[in-house]
């Protein structure tokens, strides 16, 4: 009898693979790129994919991908980068949180609620440094080795303010500024006192679609999240009703092969 209630059990439980959160939608890109997950599973960037916590971004060399989150913010991965999720969550309460990684080249971040709501449940981790945000737009650019620029993590604000972070320090970033942690030092951030040979050789393919798309989503932010929440208190609701009706239908299972074995005990 326990086996098979142990049995039962398992089949409701949901795959491992089926619990990771949606991030976002691909809403825009140019020339190639893949999604990849944590099993090496990789697939071909279209307009509309889905990308999942866990998953990574690899561009190609002369593309660019748009991605729209669940919390209304946009992200533009740049040419030749590797983005990766490494947690998210956008139900609207206090435990959202969006953590990204940013392994190689550069990309654009435009926060949602999350970054609004609760900037500390966002987060930004490079090889080198950690970013954290006071409800921004910002840019982050990760130089493996240059003949220009020393290798490091590059961050700038194009509106609010970030933290760069490593455990000598920190360096608050505000728009028309850069700071700079460099690869394999042990030092706190430091501030630029020009632009970075990089900034002026980027590859923008599609800038002016990134502004027209922060405005559309920035006058919907909380109708974006009231809607969130709602379809949250809505989703708990009937996986209570479905957990009482599943525990019913085992309870059920139960009483007939008790009631089975019962018989077969009378006909012995």
């Amino acid at each position: 009898m326990r086996n098979i209630l142990v049995f039962l059990a398992l089949l409701m439980a949901p795959h491992p693979a089926c619990t990771a959160e949606l991030f976002g939608t691909v809403d825009s890109i140019s020339g190639s790129a893949s999604i990849s997950d944590q099993y090496g599973k990789s697939t071909t960037v279209h307009i509309g994919a889905k990308v999942y916590e866990g998953q990574t971004i690899n561009s190609g060399h002369d593309s660019e991908v748009h991605l729209v989150t669940e919390d209304g913010g946009i992200i533009a991965v740049r040419p030749d980068s590797v983005f990766r999720v490494d947690a998210y969550k956008a139900e609207g309460g206090s435990e959202d949180r969006i953590f990204m990684s940013l392994l190689k080249g550069a990309f654009r971040s435009i926060t949602g609620w999350i970054g609004k709501h609760n900037s500390s449940a966002y987060r930004v981790t490079t090889p080198s440094a950690t970013i954290g945000i006071r409800g921004t737009d910002h840019e982050v650019t990760v130089i493996d080795a240059g003949d220009s620029d020393e290798p490091g993590t590059y961050d700038t604000v194009n509106e609010g303010a970030t933290v760069l972070k490593t455990p000598q320090g920190e360096a608050e970033v505000v728009p028309g500024k850069f700071a700079f942690v460099p690869k394999g030092r042990a030092v706190a951030p430091l501030y630029l006192t020009r632009h970075p040979h990089f900034w002026a050789r980027r590859k923008l393919l599609t800038e002016k679609r990134i502004q027209q798309r922060k405005e559309f989503f920035r006058s919907r932010l909380e109708h974006m999240r009231e809607d969130r929440i709602k379809r949250q208190k809505l989703v708990r609701r009937n996986r209570l009703k479905q957990g009482g009706q599943q525990r019913h239908k085992v309870r059920d299972q139960e009483r007939s092969l008790i009631m089975r074995k019962h018989k077969g005990l009378r006909k012995n």
